[in-house]
C-alpha cells in the first residue's frame, strides 16, 4: 500500500546520488588497467632481482668447491758446450785464392764489358755528328764509307762480338778512331784557327809599335843598342811573313781536307815573337 511517505535508503559504497535515482555510475577502466600493469612490472623486477641474487650465490659456492693450486719452480742445471774447430794454415790459404781469384775474375768481366761499352758509345757517337757538326769536315764519298764501317761494327757487337775479350774490343775502337779522329780533328782546328791567328797579329803589332817609337827617339827605349834594335827589325820582319803565310793557308783551307796549318803551331810562333827587349 502506498501511504504517499518518501522513504530515504542508505548509499551503498560506490553509488552517487545519479544512482540514487536509478542511474549507476560505471567505473573507469583506464585507471584499473594502469594499477594492473605496474603490480604485474613491480612483480617481474622482484622477480628479476631474487634470480640474480640467486645465481651469484651459485657461482661463489662453485669457486669455493675448486682446490687451490700450488705451483713450485725447480732448477735444473743445463750444461752447455761450446766447440770451435779453427782454419789450419792451408785451408785459411786456399780460402784466399779463392777469394783473389774471384776478385780478378769479376775485374777481368767488368774491365771487358767497359770495352764493349766503349765501341759501342762510339758507334752511335760518330753517327750522330756526322749528320750534324762534321757533317761538312768529311767529304760525302768517305762519309759513305765511314757509314757503312760504323754499321758494319754494331752488327758486329750484337753477333760475333758479343762476348770477345777486351783487347778485341780496345782494337776495335782503335781501328774507327783513325778516321774518326781526322774529322774531329779538322773541326776543333777549324773553330780555334782564326782566333790564334788574331792572337799572333795583336803581338806582331805591338812589336811594330815599339819599332815605330824607337825610330822616333822615345826615351823610354834609350836602353836598347843598335843591335838588339836591328834583331828586333829582322824578328819583325821574319814573324810578319810567317803570319802571311798562316793567313794564305788559312783561307785557302778547306773544310774536309787535313789543316793545313794547326793552331798548335800557330801558338809556338805567338810563344817566340820577342817581347823581353820591349820592356
Amino acid at each position: 500500500l502506498s501511504s504517499g511517505i518518501n522513504a530515504e535508503w542508505p548509499l551503498r559504497p560506490g553509488e552517487t546520488e545519479e544512482a540514487e535515482n536509478g542511474v549507476k555510475e560505471e567505473s573507469k577502466p583506464n585507471e584499473n588497467e594502469a594499477d594492473l600493469k605496474a603490480e604485474k612490472i613491480e612483480k617481474a623486477d622482484s622477480d628479476d632481482k631474487m634470480k640474480v641474487e640467486n645465481g651469484s650465490d651459485d657461482i661463489i659456492s662453485e669457486d669455493k668447491k675448486k682446490p687451490k693450486t700450488k705451483t713450485k719452480t725447480v732448477q735444473n742445471p743445463l750444461e752447455v758446450t761450446i766447440s770451435k774447430k779453427g782454419f789450419t794454415a792451408k785451408e785459411l790459404q786456399e780460402a784466399v785464392e779463392r777469394e783473389n781469384a774471384m776478385i780478378s775474375t769479376d775485374k777481368l768481366i767488368k774491365d771487358r764489358l767497359m770495352a764493349k761499352n766503349a765501341v759501342e758509345e762510339y758507334v752511335y757517337e760518330m753517327r750522330d755528328k756526322l749528320y750534324s757538326k762534321l757533317e761538312n769536315f768529311i767529304s760525302e764519298s768517305d762519309k759513305d764509307v765511314y757509314l757503312a764501317e760504323l754499321s758494319k761494327t754494331e752488327n758486329w757487337l750484337y753477333d760475333e762480338g758479343e762476348n770477345c775479350q777486351k783487347q778485341v774490343y780496345i782494337d776495335k775502337l782503335a781501328e774507327l778512331r783513325k778516321v774518326g779522329d781526322r774529322i774531329m780533328t779538322r773541326y776543333t782546328e777549324n773553330e780555334g784557327r782564326q782566333g790564334a791567328l788574331n792572337l799572333l797579329g795583336t803581338s806582331l803589332v805591338h812589336v811594330r809599335k815599339v819599332l815605330d817609337l824607337i825610330r822616333n827617339k822615345d826615351e823610354k827605349y834609350d836602353h836598347l843598342s843598335e843591335e838588339d834594335i836591328k834583331t828586333l827589325a829582322e824578328k819583325d820582319a821574319e814573324f810578319q811573313g810567317v803570319f802571311n803565310d798562316f793567313c794564305n793557308k788559312a783561307t785557302s783551307q778547306k773544310l774536309d781536307e787535313d789543316p793545313l796549318i794547326t793552331v798548335a803551331q800557330i801558338n809556338l810562333k805567338k810563344k817566340k815573337v820577342p817581347t823581353a827587349t820591349l820592356r
